[in-house]
């Protein structure tokens, strides 16, 4: 029983007297806190009184409002309050299965039938607190802004709509001053320092019922409940200004000159109003204390006529640069879809080209060391790697996720000496992310050259797909599967007759290649084709093979081949995989085909 966490907090309710000192004593005995009530109304007065259990048990048949009510009124509670659900169990002596269904159906985590065992009572409950915890876990770190701790902007912004049609009190958006000097004269690490320092400024200048988050690069927001004082607020930003200046000198020196501060706009609420509504009214004081000064709050007050209104919805050059230049910039890479990506490429490459500027096309492919680890997991960790990818980037860099285990990058402005220094950063990034070292991370680079203005698609052109393979059966199966799906396929069967046909002067636009073939595999086969090709012309390669080897899969990977699929294959995962890749590749050459 020593696993139980001593702020395990569980309410047992119950009509039953006999149950609640039997079972109260039992968890006490467990190591847990344990409240005990003899009715549903009794847990809904207890709950208001601000007490937020662990764990709620909950009896079924009980007199005046049952469990099941209880159970709505709790939940209604719950909503109107902005709080998070806490998990009940139900207790019932019924084997009704259709008692137990509803009780799901409502969101019961559990069902322990009375009377209970001691024992199957503390590993239920056990089971149920351990999972929350996890549960919890999960939401805090999908809901808190890595750098800051504090609440993201989706996080925060989801529950300021709730909270402002429930609350009084006032909405304040606050802006650092001058920042953007921090990272261009002290660099990118100084100025996350900075940040982690107001964002512990923001913690300590708050109550804990106040919701703060972080919204934007150096944009926050803040909602103090049940607050209306005026002067309160604006005396919260001059405070934060004053010790905002002390936290900068100490991480970036005394002599430290930038005028680095705090603006902020505010709206007080009385209740019951539109978090949009608010947002745009806190953010037009901010804008006001931006154009006057900076470092000061400035409290929202309604236009008085007509011609008030229109001037405050009037945006001139001075206001839009501010807008622009100053506001929510990000430091990181830019990480687009693929169809954005292909539209912001193709534009960079013209003036690359145009301009004779260099540029760099990288490719990292993730895969995993254990076949243990589940496509949960994978999905989760390349998740945390593209972030760290994208974090270890300049932010006029521009990057996808082309593949499920595939980033492709754009690297502007890099020369050929840098090039190696930028992906080696990179790596190094990818390796701290937590669980890093459970996937290897493979890296392709490639300078940015012309792009043959004769090699077209046009847009309704068949993709063209070249299937080898000396499997006689797996060269009719993917043929019939591509050419249902409207594409054109050529069948051979090894790879000297795949090398003869290339030198022939075909040009498909993608090539599935077995790995396991007679005379020439398929290693092979893509190291003779890759030296006859043109550099940055050759022709994409996914393989195929019926291995679970992962030696395997990385060595064809780190050749440069796009994807692996695997055989027996699927249709749909076939024809998935294969317009994926025919997507990105013709994206790349500067035409999108939409499947």
């Amino acid at each position: 029983m020593g696993n139980q966490h001593t702020s395990d907090w569980v309410v047992m309710v119950d009509d039953d007297t006999i149950n609640l000192k039997f079972a109260g004593a039992f968890l006490r005995e467990s190591g847990l806190r344990v409240t005990t009530l003899n009715n549903g109304q009794a847990l809904c007065d207890w709950l208001s009184q601000g007490n937020v259990p662990d764990l709620i048990m909950l009896d079924i048949l009980m007199p005046e409002m049952n469990g099941f009510e209880t159970l709505e009124a709790v939940r209604t509670f719950e909503r109107e309050n902005a709080l998070e659900e806490t998990p009940v169990i139900f207790l019932t002596a019924t084997e009704d299965n259709e008692v137990e269904a509803r009780g799901f159906s409502m969101g019961a985590v559990d069902y322990i039938r009375k009377p209970f065992e001691p024992e199957v009572l503390i590993h239920r409950i056990q089971n149920v607190l351990a999972n929350s915890r996890k549960i919890q876990a999960l939401s805090e770190e999908a809901s808190t802004d890595r750098l800051t701790g504090l609440l993201n902007k989706e996080c925060v912004n989801d529950r300021l709509e709730k909270v402002c049609y429930v609350d009084a009190g006032v909405l304040l958006v606050i802006d650092l001053d001058s920042f953007k000097l921090v990272n261009d004269l002290y660099g990118h690490e100084a100025g996350d320092r900075v940040l982690a320092g107001f964002a512990g400024l923001l913690r300590s200048s708050f109550r804990a019922e106040d919701l703060v988050g972080r919204i934007g690069g150096d944009e926050f927001v803040a909602f103090l409940k049940d607050v209306s004082d005026e002067e309160a607020v604006v005396g919260i930003i001059h405070r934060l200004n004053d010790r905002l200046r002390a936290v900068a000198r100490n991480i970036l020196g005394e002599d430290m000159e930038i005028p680095l501060g705090v603006s902020a706009g505010a709206v007080i609420s009385t209740g019951a109003a539109s978090y949009e509504d608010l947002f745009q009214k806190a953010d037009k004081s901010l804008l006001y204390v931006k154009q006057n000064g900076k470092h000061d709050c400035k409290v929202w007050d309604e236009p008085e006529s007509a011609v008030d209104q229109i001037e405050e919805q009037t945006v001139n050059m001075r206001r839009m640069n501010m807008i622009l230049d100053e506001r929510n910039i990000d430091r990181h890479a830019l990480m687009l879809g693929q169809e954005a990506f292909g539209n912001i490429y193709r534009y960079m490459l013209r003036y690359i080209q145009r301009y004779r500027e260099k540029a760099y096309k990288v490719l990292f492919t993730i895969t995993a060391d254990s076949k243990d680890m589940t496509k949960e997991e994978l999905s989760s960790l390349v998740t945390r790697i593209g972030e760290a990818i994208r974090n270890a980037l300049r932010n006029s860099d521009i990057m996808m996720q082309s593949a499920p285990c595939q980033f492709f990058l754009l690297l502007p402005m890099v020369e050929e000496s840098d090039i190696r220094k930028v992906t080696n950063r990179v790596l190094e990034a990818c390796e701290k992310v937590e669980g890093g070292g459970k996937v290897s991370v493979i890296h392709e680079t490639e300078s940015v050259r012309s792009v043959d203005e004769n090699r077209t698609y046009p847009v309704n052109a068949e993709p063209w797909v070249l299937v080898v393979d000396d499997d006689l059966e797996t060269l009719k199966t993917a043929g019939s599967i591509l050419s249902e799906n409207e594409m054109r396929v050529t069948a051979l069967n090894s790879g000297k007759a795949l090398l003869k046909y290339v030198e022939q002067g075909n040009r498909p636009d993608l090539i599935l290649l077995d790995v396991v073939m007679p005379e020439l595999d398929g290693f092979e086969t893509m190291r003779k084709l890759r030296e006859t090709e043109i550099p940055g012309e050759e022709i994409p390669i996914i393989f195929l093979t019926g291995a679970e080897d992962k030696t395997s899969e990385a060595k064809g990977l780190s050749l440069g081949a796009m994807d692996y699929i695997r055989k027996p294959f699927l249709p749909e995962v076939l024809t998935l995989r294969v317009m994926k890749n025919i997507r990105v590749i013709r994206m790349l050459h500067g035409h999108v085909r939409r499947f």
